[in-house]
């Protein structure tokens, strides 16, 4: 079952865990329980635990049109040669079932879909096949916006990225040495009602995801924001942002431009139902922002 339906596209989302599990001064620098204190009421305990810990759900999007099946993938992967999952991720098994198929499922008529990462891909991604990684889904096409690609892949040999470890070489690289990695502009149309909006400052080419049909709008605007919080203070970027004044800009031009307009908002870590509408902020809920969940 669908969680949004526009027109002809639907949209599903797959979520891996939704677990209170970050500190909140580990994830935003400014964090000040004094101007979190108004803001209390709201936030426990849907988006901040009685333990104190910050709601940051981990979950991917599943887009289906009549030509595509089409995988955000926004889900945390695990590095090769660390253990692996007892089971395959949700999203990777709803992407076999809708149309990707594993490399023994190649012989099925699958419709093709296409994972779109805004990050680099995930482990899922690949198959260990006779001691060489290969992509999991042979008939997938994998969306990079060219500048994130360029970004990461040039940190990932300067610096390994000791932080994560170099997911570059060992979850990407297998991707785009089988030729199935399509490097695109930041504004690239996949197909009508479906264009990426670039969205830099989290990361360098960070994008978001359009989607229009049947008059009706939404985007998913991936790690522009991490919590509802960040719509009340744009300023609070946080710790893995490379640059962080420009986030904060982004955020706030993001913000300013969709609020109190129609366009449905699905950030990548919200909690369910994800989606909503910037509005804001009334005097007595503070801030500058706020966001209102669907059927709220």
């Amino acid at each position: 079952m669908s969680d949004l339906t526009l027109g002809n596209i639907s949209l599903t989302r797959v979520v891996e865990s939704d677990d209170p599990h970050l500190v909140p001064t580990a994830v935003f620098p400014d964090w000040s329980e004094d101007a979190v204190a108004p803001h209390r009421g709201w936030m426990e305990p849907r988006h901040l635990n009685d333990k104190g810990h910050l709601v940051v759900v981990i979950q991917s999007f599943l887009i289906r049109t009549p030509h595509h099946t089409i995988l955000v993938d926004l889900m945390r992967r695990q590095r090769q040669g660390a253990a692996r999952f007892a089971f395959p991720s949700p999203a990777m098994e709803l992407a076999r079932y809708a149309g990707g198929g594993g490399r023994t499922a190649r012989r099925r008529r699958f419709r093709p879909v296409h994972p779109y990462a805004c990050r680099p891909c995930r482990l899922e991604h690949e198959t260990l096949e006779n001691g060489h990684w290969v992509p999991t889904f042979p008939n997938a096409r994998y969306i990079f916006a060219k500048k994130e690609w360029e970004h990461w892949q040039q940190l990932a040999t300067e610096t390994q990225l000791p932080r994560t470890g170099n997911y570059i070489a060992d979850s990407v690289l297998p991707i785009v040495e089988a030729g199935r990695a399509d490097l695109v502009e930041s504004d690239h149309e996949i197909e009508t009602g479906i264009w990426l909006e670039p969205l830099p400052g989290h990361s360098p080419g960070l994008v978001g995801v359009n989607l229009s049909s049947g008059g009706g709008r939404a985007i998913l605007c991936g790690d522009l924001m991490h919590h509802k919080i960040q719509c009340h203070f744009p300023d609070w970027s946080t710790n893995f942002c490379t640059d962080q004044s420009a986030a904060r800009t982004m955020r706030r031009s993001f913000l300013d431009r969709h609020a109190e307009t129609d366009t449905l908002v699905y950030p990548a870590h919200f909690p369910a139902p994800t989606g909503g509408r910037i509005e804001r902020a009334p005097a007595d809920v503070g801030g500058e922002f706020t966001f209102t969940f669907l059927g709220e």
